[in-house]
């Protein structure tokens, strides 16, 4: 049974849900929009399929839908954001690196339940979406790098990097699985790589701070990086995780996430220039 409205107590949000406190100390993530009840049944599915392999997730107790937005009551991790923690502890971020490539080859190489979406169906859809928006995309150049790679069958989170992990009781609980796919586990590698590559101070920073957000970030992405390939059930081939990469760029740029595009492009027309 879900609280009323007057007791819950909202404690985060994003561009696609809100999170609130019940009273029995349990989360409810709730869908900003009306109808999407397929989308969590996937993120459930996620989830079991990670615990079941051993990943730290929360526990989902029940799904729910109030005033027409489905949601999921799961369990409240308590704890810090590994991201938050090298903010504060900049000088750990070598380890959380580690542990975020750790954790991250863990999920990967879980086989993912056959209900997910398809990686290649949803950056297909993605390419219809920015067709309009973005011109100078060669549209044609991702769909002949899209032929050639893997479906596969491997747990996809979909949007994995630091700020997802919680540290709690002496390990790292994975969150938000909204974005839970089935596939190639280098295209969720490939996405990550894109994801830490990216993150600026705002304009007019001092420099010494960009100097050293930048240092930071490229040990963050090497302790990564090291660590994911260390301990990923297959070595890494190289060739597919940049096809990889060139369709995250464009499945990036389709969220249209503000401060992300100039970025995004650049990365582009670095690697278009490669091939």
């Amino acid at each position: 049974m879900v609280a009323p409205a007057a007791e819950k107590r909202l404690i985060g949000q994003g561009r696609e849900a809100e999170v609130f406190l019940l009273p029995s100390d349990r989360i409810l993530k709730l869908l900003r929009a009306e109808g999407t009840t397929e989308r969590l049944a996937f993120e459930v599915a996620a989830l079991e399929a990670a615990r079941f392999a051993g990943v730290r997730v929360p526990q989902v107790y029940e799904q729910v839908i109030i005033d027409g937005r489905p949601g999921i009551v799961m369990e409240r991790v308590n704890g810090p954001d590994l991201l938050s923690a090298i903010g504060r502890q900049p000088w750990l971020v070598w380890r959380f690196g580690r542990l975020t490539g750790a954790v991250h080859a863990q999920i990967n190489g879980v086989h993912a339940p056959t209900s997910l979406p398809r990686v290649v169906d949803v950056i297909h859809n993605a390419l219809a979406r920015i067709g309009r928006r973005e011109p100078s995309i060669r549209l044609e150049w991702v769909e002949r790098i899209l032929a050639r790679l893997p479906d596969g069958d491997a747990l996809c989170h979909g949007d994995f990097h630091p700020g997802q992990l919680v540290y709690a009781g002496g390990e790292a609980a994975v969150l938000d699985w909204t974005g839970a796919k089935r596939g190639d586990a280098l295209f969720d590698y490939a996405r990550t790589r894109v994801v830490l590559g990216m993150g600026e101070l705002p304009p007019g920073a001092p420099p010494h701070l960009r100097l050293l957000a930048a240092v930071g970030r490229r040990l963050l992405l090497t302790a990564y990086t090291r660590s994911y390939e260390r301990h990923a059930t297959e070595p890494v081939d190289y060739g597919r995780m940049r096809d990889w990469e060139i369709a995250n760029l464009a499945l990036r740029l389709s969220d249209n996430i503000p401060g992300e595009r100039a970025y995004l492009l650049r990365r582009w027309r670095t690697l278009e220039a490669l091939n």
